[in-house]
């Protein structure tokens, strides 16, 4: 079982200014100590504040042995200092989102089961400004798959060379069925349409396994597996 206290933490023991940009956003530089190191590495990553707030920003510099670091935040719309000097803060590393934290722990946050349905996605076909390698062959083309639900989720597919294209788009630009799976926020796997999973009303799904893994008993121990 893991809970909040058990991540690593970051002790912030210094606030840097840095670079005002023309728009009047600032960089800031946060340096500080970790309580332990275990699952922390030097890249995206977040620093969870209280109320469902949040800084994301990228680790540098990251001593093993003395447990320090420097916490980067990039052209933020703050015009002064954050007020987080000698806050001690918890640590997610950049492949989650912080508000996969607040789901699992909060048991305010409303879950809804529910079998998920397939629903028409509007799509489109568009030329790369680079050829990718993928799976052996050069693509070009790609289909984009938007979801209907008001969301804004997108999804891309490669057209193979040769092959036929793995979506029908109709005149109108609409693809039958073309949102035809959710992911789970958690393990990644997919939600098919007609099986059953949990959905809250911002349109995050979890799995059944995972909610009853972890949602149901606040459990943050997803973390450590980093998708894996």
């Amino acid at each position: 079982m893991k809970r909040l206290e058990d991540l690593p933490h970051f002790l912030i023991v210094g606030i840097k200014q840095g670079a005002t940009q023309p728009n009047g956003y600032s960089d800031f530089a946060l340096s500080g100590v970790f309580d332990k190191v275990e699952g922390v590495r030097e890249e995206r990553c977040w620093l969870l504040l209280p109320e469902r707030d949040c800084l994301i920003g990228d680790l540098r510099g990251l001593d093993p042995e003395a447990k320090t670091a420097v916490f980067f935040i990039y052209s933020t719309s703050e015009t002064k200092k954050p007020d987080v000097h000698g806050s001690k803060l918890p640590y997610l590393d950049g492949y989650w989102q912080a508000y996969h934290v607040w789901m699992v722990l909060e048991p305010e946050w409303i879950w809804k089961p529910l079998a998920f349905q397939s629903r028409d996605a509007v799509g489109r076909r568009f030329q790369a400004d680079e050829v990718q390698v993928i799976d052996g062959q050069n693509v070009s083309e790609w289909i984009e798959v938007k979801d209907t639900a008001g969301r804004g989720n997108r999804r891309y597919y490669p057209v193979y060379p040769g092959r036929q294209a793995p979506f029908l788009i109709r005149p109108d630009s609409v693809i039958a069925a073309g949102w035809d799976h959710e992911h789970c926020e958690l393990c990644r796997s997919h939600i098919e349409s007609g099986e059953r999973g949990y959905v809250d009303p911002s349109g995050h799904w979890v799995c059944e396994g995972c909610y009853a893994k972890y949602v149901s008993v606040h459990d943050l121990s997803f973390i450590g597996n980093l998708g894996n």
